[in-house]
């Protein structure tokens, strides 16, 4: 299991705020494309996890913006569920880890992401 959040991501020297942007997207991709599940309290890295297809477990916050979102738009999505505590995280985690094996998603780039959509 690996803690990080996108608050203390660095990213390399760039000219302006585009290509920093760009840079710290493509980190991004690229750490959470590292594991087989995710945890997130999120929105992001649920829609990044949704465009990369990464099996993921969402833990909602007191303001249940997750679960709003979660509910109207991805309820239906099967490597995603939706956890309102750290105990119901880790038996989804086990969950998804038993549905998916040792499978990873295929790596992809921005340039894939943008395909897709």
């Amino acid at each position: 299991m690996w803690k990080w959040d996108w608050l203390g991501m660095s990213s390399l020297k760039a000219e302006g705020t585009v290509e920093r942007a760009m840079n710290i997207m493509h980190n991004g991709l690229a750490i959470l494309q590292q594991g087989r599940v995710l945890v997130t309290d999120r929105l992001h890295g649920h829609i990044l996890s949704v465009l990369l297809d990464i099996p993921h477990v969402l833990l909602d916050n007191c303001h249940q913006k997750l679960s709003s979102f979660h509910n109207t738009w991805t309820r239906g999505l099967k490597n995603c569920r939706l956890a309102d505590n750290a105990e119901d995280a880790s038996r989804y985690v086990m969950e998804l880890l038993d549905e998916y094996g040792d499978s990873l998603p295929p790596r992809l780039t921005a340039a894939d992401i943008k395909e897709k959509l």
